[in-house]
């Protein structure tokens, strides 16, 4: 099962043009930003990589932050959602699951002014 996760969210990354990150509700004092230059984009895929080997969380909020990820033509791919607390959830996943680097992520999110 782990390896079909995997492919799917290759997939999204290798078919990505651009990343527009937003901040939820919570975090209203931060700005919207799009993220399209290619080493920019592999950048922030990194540090969205998950742990999928975990067990996947549920929880009913709406998240913290999205990343809605576009193709071709601003196609919208998917959204991936950020729990601050939990993790990354996309639809395909069931679940949340841990990023490896959340740290870096959110010294990403800070210095881009996504979160404050």
């Amino acid at each position: 099962m782990g390896s079909t996760r995997w492919r799917q969210v290759d997939a999204l990354w290798a078919r990505a043009r651009s990343i527009e990150v937003s901040p939820r509700q919570t975090y209203g004092t931060g700005r919207s930003v799009m993220v399209g230059l290619p080493d920019t984009v592999a950048e922030l895929a990194g540090l969205l990589e998950v742990d999928l080997t975990a067990a996947p969380f549920t929880c009913a909020c709406w998240g913290d932050v999205t990343f809605a990820v576009r193709g071709e033509f601003g196609t919208n791919l998917g959204t991936l959602t950020l729990h601050l607390d939990t993790g990354l959830h996309w639809h395909r996943w069931r679940g949340q699951f841990p990023l490896l680097r959340p740290q870096e992520l959110t010294r990403w999110l800070l210095r881009h002014e996504v979160m404050r």
